[in-house]
């Protein structure tokens, strides 16, 4: 198995990175919150004009029917430059669901999503009943997922939120615009999010326009769970690797007693363990990817070391970058700031699915069964 990107990848992953550079720099991803709902649905035109929400969906529904592999490349470079819209929730839910149900709704409404029409809040449905919604906007409709039982999913369409911004306050970081969550009111709450890239929303009582219930097999699921686990991976260390770059930078330009900062050991060595961390969760997502294509019995597996290794390197990576900024590092103003609140964002989100404690019971059980059955 090869891990470096084929000249297919690496050309995809050029123009991920020139689109972004040029759509979204670190200036847009810091207003964020304040940007109108029209522009940001111009920016997911955009988007789906370069094909990246129908990656993964099969060829039958008009989607690109490419691997892991290539929405890995995706989302790592949408984290590199902190995309403020829920491209990896997209990418996955509906293309993934696609595979089992031919046609209704949800086929419908991948359809809107892939041509650019339309796209999906991220909702994460909570045990008191409430959503907390991740790429909140005016007018975005959301799409919760939940596992019912074995075999069972129940997919909902919330509606749309209703106003943006005014009510509820600011985000308190200086030099952004508007805030970072969404007032309505119907049953929501404006919420200072912990990313201030990526606007979000607490909504008490959803108003459901529309739930399906699906019956998928267990294959399925896992698959779903395994695609979202593994691009998440991929965003926190595009964000991750962009602050390690950005110290990396700072550490050769700044200056004292008459010498690069990077040439002190208590530095060069902590950037150059953190971008081998980087370096060995990133390859292995990439072999998690190809054996998720190929449907190795390893596939499972495999994706278990990809969040453990993420987090674990991610969040030191970009501690690390505001320690080197020193104090420069602690200001609002510094954009290390943004790459750390992305990466605490997202490690959040794949310790909502399992603690790193829990990974590590899961990759030894597994590692057992396969004895076993050796």
């Amino acid at each position: 198995m090869t891990f470096s990107l084929n000249e297919d990848q690496r050309m995809l992953q050029e123009a991920a990175g020139r689109f972004l550079a040029d759509r979204h720099p670190p200036s847009v991803a810091r207003a964020a919150a304040g940007c109108p709902a029209d522009a940001r649905l111009t920016l997911w035109r955009e988007i789906a004009e370069q094909g990246w929400p129908a990656l993964l969906a099969p060829t039958g529904h008009d989607g690109l029917g490419l691997g892991m592999r290539e929405a890995w490349v995706v989302a790592e470079a949408a984290g590199r430059h902190l995309l403020s819209l829920p491209l990896v929730a997209n990418m996955v839910v509906l293309p993934t669901l696609c595979e089992s149900i031919p046609a209704g709704p949800v086929a419908q409404w991948a359809q809107a999503m892939m041509q650019g029409e339309m796209y999906f809040a991220d909702a994460a449905m909570r045990p008191d009943g409430s959503a907390f919604i991740e790429g909140a906007g005016a007018g975005v409709p959301a799409l919760a997922l939940r596992c019912l039982g074995p075999g069972s999913l129940r997919l909902e369409r919330h509606a749309p939120l209703s106003g943006i911004g005014g009510t509820a306050g600011t985000s308190g970081i200086p030099g952004t615009s508007g805030i970072s969550g969404i007032s309505v009111t119907s049953g929501a709450s404006a919420t200072a999010g912990l990313d201030p890239t990526m606007p979000v929303a607490r909504v008490a009582c959803p108003d459901v326009q529309e739930a399906i219930e699906v019956q998928v097999d267990a294959r399925m699921w896992r698959r779903l769970k395994t695609r979202m686990t593994l691009l998440r991976s991929a965003e926190l260390l595009g964000a991750a690797s962009a602050a390690l770059d950005m110290a990396a930078a700072y550490a050769r330009e700044r200056r004292q007693f008459d010498r690069a900062i990077g040439a002190n050991q208590a530095i060069k060595h902590r950037l150059a363990d953190d971008w081998m961390a980087l370096d060995d969760a990133r390859l292995a997502g990439m072999a998690a990817a190809a054996s998720h294509d190929a449907d190795a019995p390893s596939a499972d597996r495999d994706s278990l070391y990809v969040p453990l290794l993420a987090v674990e390197g991610g969040r030191r990576a970009v501690q690390n970058a505001i320690q080197v900024h020193g104090a420069l590092g602690i200001t609002w103003e510094c954009d290390a700031h943004l790459y750390l609140k992305r990466v605490l964002r997202l490690a959040a989100s794949l310790h909502a699915e399992a603690s790193c404690t829990e990974w590590l019971e899961r990759i030894w059980e597994g590692a057992g069964a396969e004895r076993v059955a050796a």
